[in-house]
């Protein structure tokens, strides 16, 4: 008699943690709009938003009906594309190749002629327009 009790127990114990389980995993499926967010928990304010089920077997069939149907349309046009760049002249200059002969390469920018008297800075200094003419005139009014 003992073992039918011991029996029942675990049968009970087990059927209620497997009922307290898909209560829990019920209401952790759930998804709240919050202002502008959805999130898996409710917040303050916050509206439950009910989830659809899985398709149906016809939205699946129309589903992918509509894939099958996008992909063709996709596969025709970059077909009919690349028939249209086949055909189409080439908009590229085609230069004939440089031979050994040639003379040797020239400097893209030929070199920039020094001043006399006037040493190259290492830096760059950027001045507004102008400022040499003030530079000159407080030279001039200092000197006399």
């Amino acid at each position: 008699m003992k073992r039918t009790g011991h029996r029942r127990i675990a049968i009970v114990c087990t059927a209620l943690c497997t009922w307290i389980g898909t209560v829990q995993a019920q209401e952790a499926s759930g998804a709240w709009r919050c202002g502008n967010t959805y999130t898996d928990r409710p917040c303050t304010g916050g509206k439950a938003v009910a989830l659809d089920a899985a398709p149906s077997a016809d939205q699946t069939r129309e589903a992918e009906r509509n894939t099958r149907r996008t992909q063709a349309a996709a596969d025709r046009m970059e077909r009919d594309r690349l028939r249209q760049e086949k055909a189409a002249p080439s908009p590229l200059i085609h230069l004939p190749k440089p031979t050994q002969a040639a003379s040797p390469a020239e400097p893209a920018h030929p070199a920039a002629k020094k001043k006399k008297g006037r040493k190259e800075p290492d830096f760059f200094t950027a001045a507004g327009p102008g400022a040499s003419k003030k530079k000159k005139a407080e030279k001039t009014d200092a000197g006399g």
